[in-house]
């Protein structure tokens, strides 16, 4: 009897505890795909996009051709694009505030894994301003994938969906 007791104990206490030591998943997950194409002409062909105002309105933040390794960063003010774009988990008073601007800081990984062949990395960061009348806020955002999709597409990759 005593042995029974002690395992009821044993299983309240850790069906307790365990939800305190959850690890909260991460909010900026990247996307990855393989180019078929050598690991300098992606990173140039991105470095490009990136700083090209015809192609993007990125602005390049930070290019490292020895690692290969780029952040760009856009500010967004049109709602229709951030939505498709990003999701931004709001309270019930915040649920009624305007997007003032939003901004995603894109960082791309590059690794070369054959002489003709590129395994890319993606993430977006995405924060969105809100405001109602004088009161703001600020949500850091989850992506949709849409825009790590376009720039891994642009880059050459050719996604399975």
């Amino acid at each position: 009897m005593r042995l029974v007791g002690a395992s009821i104990i044993v299983l309240t206490s850790f069906s307790i505890l365990t939800p305190a030591f959850a690890i909260e998943s991460p909010r900026v997950v990247p996307r990855m795909d393989e180019i078929h194409k050598p690991v300098g002409e992606v990173f140039a062909t991105l470095k490009k996009y990136f700083t090209d105002s015809s192609m993007s309105t990125f602005q390049l933040v930070s290019a490292d051709q020895r690692t290969h390794t780029l952040v760009a960063r856009q500010t967004i003010v049109d709602d229709v694009t951030w939505r498709n774009w990003a999701f931004c988990q709001a309270g019930p008073v915040q649920m009624i505030y305007k997007l003032q601007d939003g901004t995603v800081t894109v960082t791309v990984k590059l690794e070369k894994t054959t002489a003709r062949s590129t395994l890319a990395s993606v993430s977006a960061d995405f924060q969105g301003r809100y405001a109602l009348g004088a009161d703001q806020y600020k949500a850091d955002c989850t992506s949709k994938f849409v825009l790590e999709d376009r720039i891994l597409a642009g880059a050459g990759a050719a996604l399975a969906k």
